[in-house]
């Protein structure tokens, strides 16, 4: 499981010892000041939450944790159907054009689900895919 630093002690490290909780939420912090996205929430594979920034989001961390669980049937299907060869990525479409998307993929030693909010009529793919590379760094870095 990821350490968790108190401000005193992150204050007294470089950036290259900042815990990868912390690295990750600084990480997501510049995404959603960017407006593409209202707010970004990482789960482990147990839906214990590795990093959020809830942004000006309505979209809690608590409704994060419940999608995470409710799709998690959804993912385990499309890793044993044949012809699909796994599932990447659930997305919800909303009347008012909202999404939310649940993005599964390694991280950490173990499949992780980052759920993101989409206002309606902004890009999201661009960032998330560089975030997940970016979070893919984090966790190498800090298993070594």
């Amino acid at each position: 499981m990821l350490k968790i630093a108190n401000q005193e002690t992150e204050n007294n490290l470089s950036s290259q010892e900042i815990v990868p909780q912390r690295q990750i939420e600084i990480e997501l912090a510049k995404v959603v000041n960017l407006g593409n996205l209202e707010c970004v929430y990482l789960f482990s594979e147990d839906g214990l939450l590795i990093a959020g920034i809830q942004g000006r989001s309505d979209f809690t961390q608590d409704n994060a944790s419940e999608m995470v669980y409710s799709v998690h049937d959804g993912f385990e299907y499309f890793d044993n159907t044949t012809g699909f060869n796994g599932a990447i990525e659930i997305l919800l479409l909303g009347r008012s054009r909202r999404r939310v998307s649940i993005r599964s993929f390694k991280a950490f030693g173990q499949n992780v689900k980052m759920v993101l909010v989409i206002p309606k009529g902004k890009t999201y793919r661009f960032l998330t895919n560089r975030l997940i590379r970016i979070i893919r760094e984090i966790s190498k870095a800090s298993l070594n």
